[in-house]
């Protein structure tokens, strides 16, 4: 792991400590040693442990009209209802952890922290990355395999898949479950390690291209669950 040059392992601690929040509860033996809180679609946890609008000041350009997302479907227990909702989401889940450091590579097992910041915090809506990441949505729930590589998954969590790493079709998906951003077993929100390192302050700081756009696809899986995927373009 890499840490800022002259800041002792007992500071950092302190520094992650302070931006995420005494109310939030520290990840297990697989933690990224952050803490996280489950959040909502329509509001996410501050690093003071308040309640505030992901949509607030986090919003990036460029929003796809009323949120359909060309052909999104979403399951019946889904927090969200449009693509534009879970778009703010993200977004507003960058910029609480904008004090935080950035992570580069997969998450936990290649990666590494680090300070040098080259993406913006709020992306701004891609209609072709939308196109593609509604595709991927559609394609895995008609039964295909998920596109990249699948992650650990928590007790109670459920893996996301990871593809494009460092490149320029950086794509995140996962499965949303009724309620699930209500619990600490959340696969999509701040509770997952692996969603806070991948998407929420994921940055390759130079390591791949700058990525400053996101589209996002939903696609009805059936039970009330949602297919998810985030795609990331420069």
């Amino acid at each position: 792991m890499k840490r800022p040059p002259g800041w002792p392992s007992w500071l950092l601690a302190l520094v992650g400590l302070a931006v995420i929040g005494s109310a939030c509860t520290v990840d297990g033996a697989e933690g990224d040693g952050s803490s996280s809180s489950s959040s909502t679609g329509s509001s996410s946890t501050s690093s003071s442990g308040t309640t505030s609008s992901s949509s607030s000041g986090a919003t990036g350009g460029g929003q796809p009209d009323g949120g359909s997302g060309g052909g999104a479907t979403f399951g019946s227990g889904s927090n969200f209802t449009s693509v534009t909702d879970f778009f703010d989401y993200v977004n507003g889940q960058r910029d609480n952890y904008a004090p935080h450091d950035r992570w580069a590579g997969f998450p936990f097992t290649t990666g590494y922290y680090h300070t040098n910041v080259t993406w913006p915090l709020a992306m701004t809506w891609s209609d072709t990355a939308a196109a593609a990441a509604q595709a991927e949505a559609d394609a895995v729930a008609g039964g295909a395999s998920p596109s990249g590589e699948e992650t650990f998954a928590n007790p109670g969590q459920l893996p996301i898949y990871i593809a494009g790493l460092n490149t320029g079709d950086y794509m995140v998906g996962g499965r949303e479950r009724p309620g699930s951003f209500t619990t600490e077993t959340c696969t999509l929100c701040n509770a997952n390690g692996f969603m806070r390192m991948g998407v929420f302050y994921h940055d390759p700081g130079g390591d791949g291209p700058v990525l400053t756009r996101l589209g996002i696809g939903a696609s009805d899986m059936g039970n009330g669950d949602t297919w998810w995927v985030m795609r990331f373009e420069p």
